[in-house]
C-alpha cells in the first residue's frame, strides 16, 4: 500500500500578525497557490488595491510555504473541522515583501 501524498502550497499574510497565531481561524481565510510565483503575484495585486485607498499604509507581507501532513480521510476531516492549521506539517517564511506609506511601491 502506498503512503498518502503530502503537498506543498504557498500563501501570504501581513507581517503584523504574530507567528504563533498564524493558523488560528480568524474568519478571514487564506488564499493558497501552487507556486511561489503565483502567491507573489497575488501579493503585488493586493498591494496595488490597498495603495489606491486614501490614507492606507501598504503592510509588509510574508510569502509563506507550507507542507501538508499526508492527506488521508482523517486529515481531510481535521481540515474541515479544525481549519488549515490541522494539516500543516511544516511552515516557513520564504520572504518578506516590505510595505510602505500610501502610494509607495515595493
Amino acid at each position: 500500500m502506498s503512503e498518502a501524498p503530502s503537498f506543498t502550497f504557498f500563501t501570504y499574510s501581513p507581517d503584523v500578525e504574530p507567528l504563533e497565531a498564524r493558523w488560528h481561524d480568524d474568519g478571514i481565510g487564506d488564499a493558497f497557490f501552487a507556486s511561489a510565483k503565483k502567491a507573489r503575484a497575488a501579493i503585488v495585486d493586493l498591494r496595488e488595491v490597498v495603495a489606491q485607498e486614501p490614507d492606507q499604509v501598504v503592510p509588509s507581507m510574508r510569502l509563506e510555504r507550507i507542507e501538508t501532513v499526508p492527506v488521508t480521510q482523517e486529515t481531510m476531516l481535521a481540515l474541515l473541522n479544525e481549519g488549515v492549521g490541522a494539516i500543516v506539517e511544516t511552515y516557513d517564511i520564504v520572504e518578506t515583501i516590505e510595505g510602505g506609506a500610501h502610494g509607495e511601491s515595493a
